[in-house]
């Protein structure tokens, strides 16, 4: 394959940065993906986006990672490398310090479902679906998505997704909590945006707390968030966004009328 070839691309609109997956008819990941995938991160921060919506051109989301490119890995050395690079790469859109949403539709599996479970929101069309089917390849999943189910949604459904390659529909990934929300597939691409662009409007720099708030939950505990929140709260404080909302709400409390909506600028 040539590594001049299309596989991700990135365009932005106003202040949302979208970054399309486009490797038909199975959009599977292999290493320049994943290459393609890093600069289109990359570009969505330094133009200063402040939202961003991974989406498919085509009819899956993603059908997991190209096995096929496996055998040409060579040594242990080499095999280490290849996965330490491809997470490298999913965990840098983990911690972009602006909301990430993946509109699902189709189907997620393997790699494309490892994908989604690195965005904060995962908005899924109705016939989406999710699977792990590493398993009926001698192997478990390779970019982080058993941990990432089980923090989500607990041990047990990790266990039975991995273990049993089990189908997840759209609805009970919803109901277990994987999935933010299920909408109808003809209107998944126009709610993703609507939710992109209400996110691309609010307090970025909070939403970027709120995101290492949780990080470090997640890494170490809630005492430790605990001590990290303060800090990160008493740093907004002192934004243009906060002082604007505050001042607001002020306003209107002292006047008796409903707070107004505040509009942010992201500073």
């Amino acid at each position: 394959m040539s590594s001049s070839q299309q596989l991700v691309s990135f365009e932005q609109q106003g202040a949302i940065g979208h970054i399309v997956l486009d490797n038909p008819p199975e959009n599977r990941i292999n290493r320049e993906f994943y290459a393609q995938l890093g600069r289109s991160a990359r570009q969505a921060l330094r133009a200063g986006c402040r939202a961003v919506l991974i989406r498919s051109a085509g009819p899956d989301f993603s059908l997991g990672g190209d096995f096929t490119e496996w055998p040409s890995f060579g040594t242990h050395a080499a095999k280490k490398e290849r996965f330490a690079f491809s997470n490298g790469i999913l965990q840098m859109i983990e911690s972009l310090p602006m909301p990430t949403i993946a509109a699902v539709n189709g189907r997620a599996f393997g790699g494309g479902f490892e994908l989604a479970l690195h965005t904060d929101i995962i908005v899924a069309g109705a016939a989406a679906s999710f699977r792990f089917p590493e398993v009926t390849l001698g192997v478990s999943p390779l970019a982080g998505g058993a941990q990432r189910v089980a923090e989500r949604e607990g041990r047990a459904v990790a266990t039975r997704m991995v273990m049993l390659s089990e189908l997840m529909t759209a609805e009970e990934a919803y109901r277990t909590g994987i999935v933010a929300r299920v909408v109808p597939d003809a209107e998944l691409q126009a709610k993703a945006e609507a939710m992109a662009e209400q996110l691309s409007k609010g307090p970025t720099r909070a939403h970027e707390a709120t995101k290492l708030v949780i990080s470090t939950w997640s890494t170490s505990g809630v005492r430790t968030a605990d001590e990290v929140m303060i800090g990160a709260v008493v740093d907004l404080l002192d934004t243009r966004d906060c002082r604007a909302g505050v001042d607001a709400a002020i306003e209107a409390h002292a006047a008796g009328r409903p707070r107004p909506d505040t509009a942010f600028t992201g500073e």
